[in-house]
């Protein structure tokens, strides 16, 4: 082989790779410029880092999102919350309800207006009393009962609430409370641990923010879902297991401690708290439960199809807080258009007004809201 024979092959391997890198750059902006999944730039806009809870909304973004189910435009105030207008001084008749919680509360899919919180709010109001109601949706999409604690410890003061919803969403809470354990304590972590949960982070939020990077892995998911299957020793689904996995009842006992501290939280800020269990979509659409309870059974486990909310209910129960299952009135709405969008686990229109009816419901028969200008307490 000659000297100049030798290069050649480094030559052809550093051609290969600048054609591979043009060919995703190429992808990531037709992508990105179609711009319908959240890892566009304008969705990932939204969002700020926070030292307290990784990340936030980010006060003043404006973004438009669109999908093949819906066109929404997403508004973030001043304060760093879902709104379409700022929330300003508080004033003597006003009476504040800040709703905590994950994407099923920001709720991207639909107008503000018609989130459930809007609407509630618009509820109250129609009641002609002498109090006027706001209603802050401080839902972080992301977001489990640790960030959401965070996320109330810093902002908490400054949105001045009566009273404090912490929506949970039993399907993924106790996965999440767990996942993010080390976070409740800033003291006492390896630096290992740290590090490792650091450049985690940061390759989630890598493929997060790459549409060809979210594009393979869905790829990747579904190409190896079968024999992932067959190999897990352990069936997915887990707060619904018959017989779940022990991080399930560390992730509830995690979440129960998130709640006692939001609401110790909003004592000292002289509000009252109340809790709202958050069902997954296959616990009122029969087609989706029976694919789901046979890829379960596949795997080698049992899916109980309320095991999630009857485990929150339980744990949570003991707090003596006042607490809604919005699977109730969900599974008692009359027949209508759908009340889950098909391809989210996300509250259609329709869905968002029977929570918001039932959520007034409740706030009013607990005492939580009330006509007189003295307050709720």
């Amino acid at each position: 082989m000659t000297t100049e024979s030798r290069p050649r092959p480094l030559r052809r391997g550093a051609l290969l790779l600048l054609i591979l890198a043009a060919q995703f750059v190429v992808f990531e902006l037709a992508l990105r410029s179609w711009g319908s999944s959240e890892a566009a730039p304008a969705f990932q806009g939204l969002f700020m880092d926070d030292p307290a809870t990784g990340f936030r909304m980010k006060p003043g973004a404006r973004v438009r999102y669109t999908t093949s189910e819906f066109d929404t435009q997403i508004n973030i105030n001043g304060a760093g919350v879902r709104d379409d207008e700022e929330l300003g001084p508080k004033a003597p008749d006003e009476r504040r309800i800040v709703i905590l919680g994950d994407s099923l509360v920001l709720s991207v899919q639909v107008p503000f207006r018609q989130t459930f919180g809007e609407l509630l709010e618009q509820r109250l109001n129609a009641r002609g009393s002498g109090v006027r109601y706001r209603v802050i949706n401080a839902g972080v999409q992301g977001y489990g009962p640790v960030q959401e604690l965070r996320l109330f410890q810093k902002l908490g003061a400054s949105l001045q609430p009566d009273v404090v919803i912490e929506a949970l969403f039993v399907g993924n809470d106790a996965e999440d409370a767990f996942t993010s354990r080390s976070a409740l304590s800033a003291s006492g972590r390896p630096v290992a641990r740290d590090m490792r949960e650091l450049l985690l982070t940061r390759l989630r939020r890598t493929v997060r923010r790459s549409m060809v990077l979210q594009l393979l892995r869905l790829r990747l998911v579904t190409a190896t879902s079968r024999f992932t299957a067959r190999m897990s020793t352990e069936p997915p689904l887990q707060s619904y297991a018959a017989d779940p996995a022990p991080r399930i009842a560390e992730g509830l006992n995690l979440t129960r401690e998130c709640v006692q501290r939001i609401a110790d939280r909003a004592s000292e800020l002289q509000a009252r708290t109340a809790l709202l269990l958050m069902p997954a979509r296959f616990q009122l659409d029969d087609a989706d439960h029976g694919r789901l309870k046979q890829a379960v059974r596949q795997a080698g486990g049992e899916l109980v199809r309320d095991a999630a909310s009857t485990r929150f209910r339980t744990t949570l129960g003991g707090l003596g807080l006042p607490m809604m299952d919005v699977l109730e009135p969900l599974r008692a709405a009359p027949p209508g258009p759908d009340l889950f969008f098909q391809q989210t686990v996300h509250l259609t229109p329709r869905g968002h007004e029977v929570v918001a009816e039932a959520l007034e419901r409740f706030l009013l028969d607990a005492g939580l809201v009330n006509d007189r200008q003295g307050g709720t307490h």
